[in-house]
């Protein structure tokens, strides 16, 4: 069988000198949704007060009072929330920040910088996977109030990645049991983090604590090859691509291998969460897609009300339509978690890639066009509820190459895209009242993106939006500004990577932010 595709079906970057290795591990809702369930993160008790000896004094009385009140109250929230006893130390590692004279500043290395000196994972944070061959692990980053970050530990998943990049979206959800926090924002609560292990074919479940991550469990995925994870009212379905060969790049600069192309039949499989985050498989559940094992599946989601399972597929062989066009399956879910009819609909645009829902319920998908020079768009539909759609705009260009991922803001009136060559960028469209798409900005960044501009999340408050390079092992961070633009503010060094044309596979890849 030829496992070859051109440059035309893959991710074709230009790339820039990396070194080898992943860096060593430091020390240590909507309308309709259920009701959030409590993990029982109880604030632990907080230290004792410190009791200082002064001189009899009145002035000195008032200053050891003082000084009691500050030590109290920064001692509790250091421990307020949930801690559970886990003490992970800072990484104290820095990004590099713009200034507003253009210049490159070292960003604080501490957890003070922009935020007060506390951080709370669970009122500010980024968490992007490794995808290491070896050991896969979560990186766990606070965000302070002026959106930049810092990263407070790496964390095994317990299961090992692909070691090579996965064209898919959501391989990291956040949110808790009732549904996502992100990258789908349909409720605002950051206590369980969902992680697909690629490579050991299983899914990982961590709590999020205010100062760390706690691992709950580590399931077999249902399937082969782990790349997309989905979760709401209790239920947590896999998109298990079925890629038998772990290989991106085949050979530089053109040939790319498509996942979910040479394998197994890519599958969707269900599982049940109870309240700590522990999975248990639902019998029956696991249901093919439509495409037989070509099919260049991306992402799975629920609708926001949780009655239907949605899935892109970038290629897919239905009756009178190319097989680049795509397709989008829908499968109604059953009350016992099972999924019921299932629906294969063609596309307003060639290759579906990500896509998200406004609180409305209109779901928007990015296409990408398989990397066609300045082809990318975006679609926007409704959902009817038999669980076909309706396109109301139809591939709309952003003048990018190979738009792959999209988020819309909390207020349903912007959504953004990337698009992952022809030097990176990230597109604005602003969302009509009647869910329509309007191009604003093709290129929505004031600087910072490159090609290998990839998977994208925004802060829960819409403020921040988070970018993920797996070609350059960046985290970029950029604020959100009224008119759509993006004034880019950071970027971490979060992984090293090698050139493709070394043997290179360019792994990490998922990205939640809250």
């Amino acid at each position: 069988m030829d496992n070859t595709t051109n440059a035309g079906g893959g991710h074709g970057f230009d790339r820039g000198p990396r070194t080898q290795g992943f860096p060593a591990q430091p020390p240590a809702g909507p309308p309709g949704s259920a009701p959030r369930p409590d993990l029982g993160f109880a604030p632990p008790a907080p230290p004792p007060r410190r009791r200082r000896r002064g001189p009899a004094l009145v002035v000195g009385v008032l200053a050891a009072v003082i000084a009691i009140a500050a030590g109290f109250v920064v001692g509790w929230v250091l421990n307020d929330d949930g801690a559970d006893g886990l003490s992970i130390p800072l990484a104290g590692q820095a990004g590099t920040a713009a200034g507003d004279d253009g210049d490159s500043l070292a960003a604080a290395g501490n957890p003070a910088a922009g935020g007060g000196g506390v951080f709370d994972l669970r009122r500010g944070a980024v968490f992007v996977q490794t995808n290491d061959p070896t050991a896969n692990e979560v990186i766990a980053f606070s965000r302070s109030e002026d959106g930049r970050l810092h990263e407070v530990g790496r964390y095994k998943t317990g299961g090992v990645g692909s070691g090579s990049f996965e064209d898919s979206a959501h391989g990291i959800v956040l949110g808790t049991t009732a549904g996502e926090t992100s990258p789908q924002h349909n409720l605002d609560s950051a206590q369980l983090l969902y992680v697909a292990n690629a490579g050991s074919d299983t899914i990982s479940v961590f709590r999020v604590a205010a100062d760390g991550l706690q691992l709950v469990s580590n399931v077999p995925s249902g399937g082969t090859k782990p790349v997309s994870l989905t979760v709401n009212h209790g239920l947590l379905y896999a998109l298990n691509s079925g890629e038998l060969d772990d290989r991106f790049v085949l050979r530089f600069p053109d040939q790319f291998l498509d996942n979910c192309t040479h394998g197994d039949q890519p599958s969707v499989s269900g599982f049940r969460i109870d309240v700590e985050g522990r999975l248990t498989p639902i019998p029956a559940s696991t249901r093919p897609l439509s495409a037989g094992g070509r099919s260049g599946c991306a992402q799975v989601s629920f609708t926001p009300d949780g009655s239907q399972l949605v899935v892109s597929e970038r290629v897919a062989t239905l009756p009178q339509q190319p097989a680049e066009n795509g397709a989008i399956d829908t499968f109604a879910v059953n009350p016992d978690g099972t999924l019921g009819a299932k629906s294969v609909q063609n596309t307003s645009g060639a290759g579906p890639f990500g896509f998200a829902f406004t609180k409305d319920g209109t779901v928007l998908f990015s296409e990408q066009n398989h990397t066609d020079k300045g082809k990318g768009t975006a679609s926007s539909y409704t959902m009817l509820g038999n669980g076909t759609l309706k396109a109301i705009s139809k591939a709309v260009p952003n003048s990018g190459t190979d738009t792959c991922w999209i988020v819309p803001t909390n207020d349903g009136k912007l959504a953004f895209t990337s698009n992952a060559l022809g030097g990176g960028s990230l597109s604005t469209y602003r969302i009509e009242d009647t869910g329509a798409l309007t191009l604003l900005h093709p290129q929505a960044a004031d600087k910072g993106t490159k090609d290998g501009t990839l998977d994208i999340a925004l802060s829960h408050d819409s403020r921040w939006l988070y970018q993920l390079n797996s070609h350059f092992g960046l985290l970029q961070v950029f604020q959100v500004n009224a008119d759509g633009t993006l004034k880019f503010i950071e970027e971490h060094k979060a992984f090293d990577v090698v050139l493709p044309e070394n043997g290179g596979q360019l792994p990490p890849f998922g990205i939640a932010a809250y």
